[in-house]
């Protein structure tokens, strides 16, 4: 073959390997491809592998990525419905539902980020112009103000994306909420002369719940020694009485013996080693020094004393 023989096949191989390569549209796992021809599409492509088209300039491919893909929005400032400054900002999570319409729509990510924010930032106005902040911000801090806004927020977002861009909604939250940094000193400042407050009536209110208990706890402790020493003192009459029962029985038909010795006690008791007594001599409780004989009897156990 010569040269210039060899050199015309190159370039038929050349050219044919290029018109086979615009021929055939490669897609990859991550992304899905609109074939259009002439910007009107013939062919959706949402799964991977080799289709065919026809060879540029005819048809254009359009890839779109088909991922979860993740918006941001700035914080803004915007009113709540009793007029308060706060800003906002969120952050929302969708993928490409419709090529053919988001196709339509927006064309570019760039596109379809910058109507995302929008409709975000719309729709956050409009949810904060009908809600106290209050609401937003509750003092037990269980969120559910916030969640209620951020669900209202993304059923109202999730149904323009789906209608008008060919994108589905994800997921949809709120990042931050709060005043602007000129009011939070202010703000602030009512908010500690608020729980101050609401933490001297919770001190108060305990001050006095204390001392109701405590006096409570008194009463009850002055009718249970009340009660207590009634009780003993009836089982101490109760006891003295047994035991004068007792010592009753045992000096039964023992008179004379018992009455020697309570005069013998109570001669312990009266007389010391420098004790004078000056009393008639007739006294019957000295009878027995003096006689010999027990006098005045003494009181047996359980009879007068």
């Amino acid at each position: 073959m010569s040269p210039t023989a060899k050199i015309f096949l190159g370039i038929a191989v050349l050219a044919g390997s290029l018109l086979a390569a615009t021929c055939v549209v490669i897609v990859d796992e991550t992304e899905q491809v609109v074939v259009t021809q002439f910007g009107k599409p013939t062919a959706v492509h949402t799964t991977a592998g080799l289709y065919a088209k026809l060879p540029t300039p005819f048809q254009r491919v359009t890839r779109m990525d088909k991922r979860l893909l993740l918006t941001e929005t700035d914080e803004n400032e915007l009113l709540t419905a009793d007029k308060k400054n706060v800003v906002v900002s969120a952050y929302m999570s969708w993928r490409i539902a419709d090529p053919l319409g988001y196709l339509s729509a927006l064309r570019t990510r760039e596109a379809a980020e910058n109507r995302l924010r929008a409709l975000i930032q719309s729709e956050l106005g409009s949810a904060l112009g009908d809600v106290e902040f209050a609401r937003l911000v509750s003092a037990d801090g269980d969120g559910s103000g916030l969640r209620a806004l951020a669900a209202k927020v993304e059923a109202k977002c999730t149904e323009t994306a789906d209608q008008n861009f060919g994108i589905a909604v994800t997921d949809f939250g709120i990042t931050r909420l709060n005043f602007p940094s000129q009011n939070l000193q202010s703000v602030f400042g009512r908010m500690r002369a608020e729980r101050s407050q609401i933490a001297r009536s919770f001190r108060s209110e305990g001050k006095a719940e204390a001392q109701k208990i405590r006096s409570q706890a008194d009463r009850e402790r002055v009718e249970t020694l009340a009660a207590a020493e009634a009780e003993a003192t009836q089982l101490r009459g109760e006891g003295e009485a047994e035991a004068a029962k007792i010592y009753a029985e045992a000096y039964a038909g023992h008179q004379d013996f018992y009455r020697f010795l309570r005069t013998l006690e109570t001669y312990e008791k009266v007389l010391g080693e420098q004790t004078t007594l000056i009393l008639p001599s007739d006294t019957p409780l000295f009878g027995l020094l003096t006689t010999g004989k027990v006098g005045r009897t003494p009181p047996l156990p359980g009879r007068d004393k």
